[in-house]
């Protein structure tokens, strides 16, 4: 909503910025404020970097579509994650672990995916597939780094200072391509930025937090199941009806994520 109502740049510049002050405030408000150190600094760059870049190419992939083949291709960034995690970071997996997490991603895959749309683009150009497998890759490179930093730093610091890094990137872009913050000045407009930047900030802290408690590899994999929370939302709220093959898709995947806890 927030960025048909001013654009992707403005809207993504606000909510770096919104949901960092929030969250900084909550930060030290349960006294957890953290202690920052230089060697922070390149796994944040880093972080911030393959982030921006990845959502901006997520965002391309979208608009170049078609969706219903994009959406299933970004969703399977975890597979990639928990993939770069096992052989860079030396997890290792149960065979039992291994069917949960591919029974998950299968679901994650239907529960994404229209079949009915995509049968109505087969034969077409798919002009967002490559900028969609260059998102996939992108946040699962960010995946891999976001656990590997977890491990090696204090992840408070990291949300902030890569938060910082992220904001001043995409200052960047807006001061060079000339946007106007004029839209930004309307109190709903606000209000609906700071929201989303508080919950996408905030989700980024509890993933850290999953990381830093246990397997990097079952957080990963239970954040691929993002497309649950949308089709849940769309029929509860927006009345829609989902695709039958994405009801099953969200039954593979709430059944995969019983069974990926039931191994843990």
């Amino acid at each position: 909503m927030a960025s048909r109502r001013i654009g992707v740049a403005l809207a993504s510049l606000g909510m770096l910025t919104l949901g960092l002050a929030v969250v900084a405030v909550l930060i030290a408000a349960f006294g957890r404020w953290p202690r920052f150190e230089w060697s922070q600094l390149p796994w944040s760059f880093a972080l911030a970097l393959v982030g921006t870049t990845s959502l901006a190419a997520l965002y391309r992939a979208f608009a170049l579509g078609p969706i219903a083949v994009v959406s299933p291709i970004v969703a399977s960034y975890a597979a990639l994650s928990v993939i770069g995690i096992v052989v860079f970071l030396g997890e290792r997996l149960t065979p039992g672990q291994v069917a949960a997490i591919a029974v998950t991603f299968v679901g994650v895959a239907v529960a994404s995916t229209d079949v009915r749309e995509l049968r109505r683009t087969l034969g077409r150009p798919v002009e967002g597939v490559r900028v969609g497998a260059l998102a996939t890759i992108g946040f699962g490179v960010w995946g891999v780094l976001l656990s590997a930093a977890t491990r090696a730093n204090d992840l408070y610091a990291l949300v902030m200072i890569s938060r910082v890094f992220a904001i001043a990137l995409v200052a960047a872009f807006v001061l060079w391509r000339g946007v106007s913050l004029a839209p930004l000045g309307t109190a709903a407009t606000l209000a609906l930025i700071a929201l989303v930047g508080t919950l996408d900030t905030g989700a980024n802290v509890l993933l850290m937090l999953g990381i830093e408690s246990g397997f990097a590899s079952f957080v990963m994999t239970g954040s691929g199941a993002y497309p649950l929370i949308p089709a849940v939302l769309a029929i509860l709220v927006l009345r829609e009806r989902l695709a039958p093959n994405q009801y099953v898709g969200v039954l593979v995947l709430i059944a995969g994520l019983i069974a990926l806890g039931l191994q843990s």
